[in-house]
């Protein structure tokens, strides 16, 4: 019996010793082999021995997949041969492992910067302004970014301003179908008291009502998936509710030039909802929606009564006229 005890933790030590991935934590010995090649890597490079770099990050991976700083320079190495897809991998697998690699985003942002995918790449770029300490890396970055906003605002401003050119030498055109539709999104709504949070009927009813809003043709909405794709972004998905503060900052980041907010309360005998519509330029409450219903079967009954309400304040986020200039976004 002791025999084969001993044969088997022979084994298992075997295994540990020669698969890169197996229990990093219970192995030490593999983890600090990583960094030291990590480390070795970080030097080749240096000495612009690119090929040597590259090999020695691969195996520091393969000691230990969860090498961040490997990833980040493999990445590097990649996106410097122009092997962009290589280069994503490697950056992603960085943010999933650590959500504040500085590396990891910039890369991502100026490769989607170079590919022509401009909001992606201002979202990537401003979150790696965020940690991001080499001062090169900042000034360009930071370049790139005001470049990225100057034309989108610009774009934005060129666009509205013909709209509003066209309806005013033709005010019979202001029909449903060429009204200026503001660019918007729905912030979950917050369940302001115990009752709502247990049945959630916060986000069933921001559900409906972005589907009201979008039936009522007065807003161009923004996607639910795409908004939650900005919030994990900017480390925002899973912290609970979104402040005005922090709504208007997604606001300027997605391009959106109004958000709104609300709350829903479940009383004894009735559901009561309001809502906000902010702008994003200005930081301003612009109108504000309310109502309620009995019965929670009658949920979507609010979220129509809001959008109505809502729908009616469209004009109110009023474009700006081209010949105005833009607000400069703060990329601090």
């Amino acid at each position: 019996m002791k025999k084969y005890l001993i044969s088997g933790m022979v084994a298992i030590l075997i295994i540990i010793l020669i698969i890169p991935d197996y229990g990093i934590s219970q192995n030490p010995i593999r983890k600090k082999r990583s960094e030291e090649l990590t480390t070795a890597a970080i030097k080749s490079y240096k000495a612009q021995k690119i090929d040597e770099a590259k090999d020695k990050l691969m195996r520091a991976i393969r000691f230990n997949n969860k090498n961040v700083l490997a990833h980040e320079m493999l990445s590097l190495v990649f996106y410097k041969e122009h092997n962009f897809p290589a280069a994503i991998e490697h950056a992603n697998i960085a943010v999933k492992i650590d959500n504040k690699s500085a590396r990891a985003y910039y890369i991502l942002g100026m490769i989607n910067y170079q590919q022509g995918n401009n909001e992606q790449a201002k979202n990537e770029l401003t979150q790696s302004m965020k940690f991001l300490k080499d001062p090169d890396r900042r000034k360009r970055a930071k370049s790139i970014l005001e470049k990225l906003r100057k034309n989108f605002s610009g774009d934005r401003i060129k666009k509205v301003g013909s709209k509003i050119k066209a309806f005013k030498d033709k005010p019979e055109s202001l029909n449903k179908e060429s009204n200026y539709k503001p660019y918007v999104a729905i912030f979950d709504f917050v369940n302001a008291n115990a009752r709502t949070e247990e049945t959630e009927i916060g986000a069933t009813l921001t559900e409906m009502l972005v589907t009201a809003l979008i039936k009522s043709e007065k807003f161009t909405v923004m996607e639910r998936v795409q908004l939650e794709k900005v919030l994990k972004e900017q480390s925002l998905f899973q912290s609970g509710a979104i402040d005005t503060e922090a709504a208007i900052k997604i606001g300027k980041l997605a391009g959106l030039e109004a958000v709104i907010l609300g709350s829903v309360s479940q009383l004894k005998t009735s559901i009561e909802a309001d809502a906000r519509l902010i702008e994003v330029e200005t930081g301003k409450a612009l109108a504000a929606a309310n109502g309620g219903v009995k019965e929670v079967d009658k949920i979507r009954e609010l979220a129509d009564e809001i959008a109505k309400q809502l729908g009616e304040k469209a004009s109110l986020v009023e474009p700006k006229n081209e010949n105005e200039n833009s607000t400069k976004i703060d990329i601090k």
